[in-house]
């Protein structure tokens, strides 16, 4: 079992919800990417239309971004886009692509004993409370980039918060020590996924509901295949 409390720049929880919103006028079901640096209790929320590990990339880029750094260990459930094989006990194989991402930004992935979310439950309380604060009534927005700018500001002021062990000061007191502690981002990460695929004898390939045309000079042209 992982402690909910660690030393400054050390932990991350990571995790999923599914919140609803109205965009463009339609009320639609959305995914959440929610971060939380254990020892300060900073957070940082991004918004998605589905959890593919082309999304997953992106978040923890748009997170570390905003904290200026990396934790030293990421704490996550047991998600297809990161964990392909789980053993007996604790022992778990990441997926290859993932831990491209973790040895970029030099982290250590840490995978929780299936069906025990309390072991990151930093961030399982975050999700209860983020749908409270942020989501209750049903925000309405423009597009996903109006939503996670809301979200970024959203952020910062519940930065504001008084942290719940050090009460005399804010999460934002308590960051601002964290911050230069943690892993400095030297480059970003090229997010790109790799899928392994047949090439029909038309030369097409199927890829997330799409096809797509291999041409012989390497490129590839897609179309939605309904």
């Amino acid at each position: 079992m992982f402690p909910w409390h660690s030393p400054a720049g050390e932990t991350c929880q990571f995790d999923w919800s599914h919140e609803y919103v109205i965009l463009n006028g339609v009320l639609q079901t959305i995914k959440v990417a929610h971060f939380r640096l254990a020892h300060s209790r900073r957070m940082f929320l991004a918004a998605y239309p589905r959890e593919t590990q082309e999304m997953v990339f992106d978040a923890h880029i748009r997170a570390f971004t905003c904290f200026g750094g990396a934790p030293k260990r990421m704490i996550y459930d047991n998600l297809k886009t990161v964990v392909d094989v789980i053993f007996a006990g604790k022992e778990h194989q990441f997926n290859r692509r993932f831990l491209t991402l973790a040895n970029h930004y030099m982290f250590e992935p840490v995978a929780c004993t299936p069906e025990s979310g309390w072991e990151k439950g930093q961030v399982e309380n975050q999700v209860g409370n983020v749908r409270e604060w942020l989501f209750t009534p049903t925000p309405r927005f423009e597009s996903f980039a109006e939503l996670n700018a809301w979200l970024a500001l959203r952020c910062e002021e519940l930065a504001g918060r008084r942290h719940p062990e050090q009460t005399g000061r804010t999460i934002a007191d308590c960051f601002i020590e964290e911050k230069p502690l943690l892993i400095p981002v030297k480059a970003v990460f090229d997010g790109y996924v790799e899928k392994t695929l047949r090439i029909s004898s038309t030369c097409l390939i199927k890829v997330d509901h799409n096809r797509s045309a291999y041409l012989p000079n390497g490129r590839i042209v897609s179309f939605h295949c309904g």
